[in-house]
Order: C-alpha cells, then structure tokens, then sequence
C-alpha cells in the first residue's frame, strides 16, 4: 500500500524543487516580459527594460496624464 502524504510534506517538497531551479516561476517570467534576454555569457550584466514594456508605460502614463488634466484642472 502507498504512503499517505501530507499536505504539509508536499509544500516543502514545491519549495525545495523551485529552489532548485532558479530560472522559473512567476517572478523570473514577469521580469522576462518586462526587462531584454539575459546575457548567458554576463549573467550580473544590468538588463535594461524592452522597447515595447517602455512605449506601453509611456502610453499609460500619457493617458492618466490626460485624464488628470481635463478632469481636475480644466
């Protein structure tokens, strides 16, 4: 007959597996999404954000921008 395992056990086993590996989770892909490919050759090399991440934040930020002007001061 199987063990029975518990909830508790399983927890630590994800964590020490994710500890394991470094390169996923929630955290690495948004920052993937966000900042341009890691150099595997320079891994400490800065890594600047993408050209798409900084056009989008710019559009967001013009339009709150906007909204702020024509809804408070004019």
């Amino acid at each position: 007959m199987a063990e029975q395992v518990t909830p508790e056990e399983v927890h630590v086993w994800f964590k020490e597996h994710f500890r394991e590996r470094p390169d996923i989770g929630e955290w690495k892909a948004t920052l993937d999404l966000i900042l341009d490919p890691r150099n595997p050759f320079e891994p400490e090399q800065r890594r600047l954000p993408t050209r798409g991440f900084l056009i989008g934040a710019a559009v967001i930020l013009v339009a709150v921008g906007w909204f702020v002007y024509f809804n408070l001061f004019h």
